[in-house]
């Protein structure tokens, strides 16, 4: 919970600054470069997530990363704010917060939805349309496949969750045998 509060707070100032200068997408292009860069690296993070290491280390460490990525003045001095503050820990999550806040700006949601296999971009589109339509807004679509599902699709969209799912299915019918018997 701490953390998602720190995350929203920094994402707010950083989207603030994006707002006055212009640079929304420059910003989370920036954001997304180094969260990628960090998750993938296992001593990367820790390097920048540690208080056992210098400070003045970390910062020489980030600069390299933010030439190589040619990422923005401002997200390197975004990042380095984080490095003072000891909330580096927390840049995947400002990320996520930042992308929710330009999509509520843009008027755009964004939907996980869970299928039993792979989708046609044809049928994202689709799923994507119907989701706009009950929402009201424009829905921006994340796939993730899960074969347990069996079949169907699993929607969740600002908090709520639309199980079409032929896992839950079954097993409601299963609970209504189980109750009849």
């Amino acid at each position: 919970m701490k953390g998602d509060v720190i995350a929203k707070r920094y994402a707010r100032a950083l989207f603030e600054l994006g707002e006055e200068e212009g640079k929304h997408q420059e910003l989370l292009d920036g954001l997304e470069k180094i969260a990628l860069v960090t998750k993938e690296s296992s001593e990367l993070r820790s390097i920048m997530e540690s208080p056992l290491y210098d400070i003045i280390l970390k910062r020489k460490i980030l600069e390299d990363i933010a030439s190589r990525l040619t990422v923005s003045r401002y997200i390197e001095n975004f990042l380095n704010i984080l490095l003072n503050k000891e909330r580096f820990a927390h840049l995947a999550e400002i990320r996520d917060a930042y992308k929710q806040l330009m999509d509520e700006a843009s008027g755009h949601v964004r939907a996980t939805v869970t299928t039993a296999f792979e989708l046609s971009a044809e049928q994202i589109e689709q799923i994507s349309e119907a989701l706009s339509k009950k929402m009201n807004k424009k829905v921006d679509v994340d796939i993730t496949v899960e074969p347990t599902l069996i079949g169907g699709l699993v929607a969740e969209v600002e908090g709520m969750i639309y199980d079409g799912s032929i896992k839950t299915q079954i097993s409601r019918l299963k609970q209504s045998l189980k109750g009849e018997i």
